[in-house]
């Protein structure tokens, strides 16, 4: 980076009314500029992306596989596979209950055995 490039960019995007106001109405109750609630919620996003594609790739937060019929319509974290309600399915289990969850198709577990 050199002297003159800003530190920080600006990045645009259109955003449906009813997420403005609720952002907004977030900040507020937090006290915090809409800005940097965005531009947190944002890195955290990202810092689980991260997080969930570690686990798959290396499975080392996961404990185990639960065997489970679905009851929404996701795909497989794995591959990508559409997994409709009504599949069987396995959600990875973790010590971190907050992190988002983790369905693979009976295939992807096969692979990890």
């Amino acid at each position: 980076m050199t002297a003159r490039e800003p530190k920080e960019r600006i990045l645009h995007t259109r955003i449906p009314v009813a997420l403005e106001d609720q952002i907004k109405r977030l900040a507020e109750r937090l006290r915090v500029p809409v800005s940097n609630l965005v531009r947190n919620m944002l890195e955290d996003a990202i810092d689980v992306t991260r997080r969930m594609r570690d686990k798959l790739e290396g499975g080392d937060d996961v404990y185990g596989w639960q065997d489970i019929t679905l009851n929404i319509d996701v795909p497989c974290s794995q591959c990508g596979r559409p997994l409709a309600r009504g599949d069987r399915a396995h959600v990875g289990l973790t010590h971190h209950p907050r992190d988002g969850k983790i369905f693979i198709c009976s295939t992807c577990l096969g692979k990890k055995e």
